[in-house]
């Protein structure tokens, strides 16, 4: 019996492992630097995933925080604010329309679900340099 039921875990492990869709490159890529801000950002999964939630974030320059600037604000950073139109869309490839930014770096929070349910999450940053 234990025999059995340890066959059927080791044929269904390889299936399961394939089910998910995990992020297999974007633009830019993480640690990427850039001389000019990006028109828009490209994500790329290995099968058709949903975009469910995206957060863009800008570091803040840890030489121009202030003590209070501490005690009082996040320290993840200013939040930027993208359209939306692109989540809840059924798709392998993920394009995402970007506002002008500045030179800085910044973190892509993000969160998606693959056609099995699966919910994944990942993260990745750039940096903005003067062209």
């Amino acid at each position: 019996m234990l025999k059995n039921l340890l066959l059927v875990i080791l044929i269904l492990l390889p299936v399961t492992a394939e089910a998910h869709s995990p992020l297999i490159s974007s633009f830019p890529q993480d640690g990427q630097e850039l001389g000019v801000s990006p028109p828009n950002i490209v994500m790329i999964f290995k099968t058709p995933a949903k975009l469910i939630k995206v957060s863009l974030t800008k570091s803040k320059d840890e030489q121009r925080k202030s003590l209070l600037g501490r005690f009082f604000r996040s320290s993840k950073g200013e939040q930027i604010t993208i359209e939306h139109g692109f989540l809840m869309k059924n798709s392998e490839r993920h394009t995402i329309a970007l506002p002008s930014l500045e030179k800085g770096k910044y973190s892509l929070s993000w969160r998606a679900m693959g056609e099995d349910g699966h919910v994944m999450k990942g993260e990745f940053a750039f940096v903005i340099k003067d062209g």
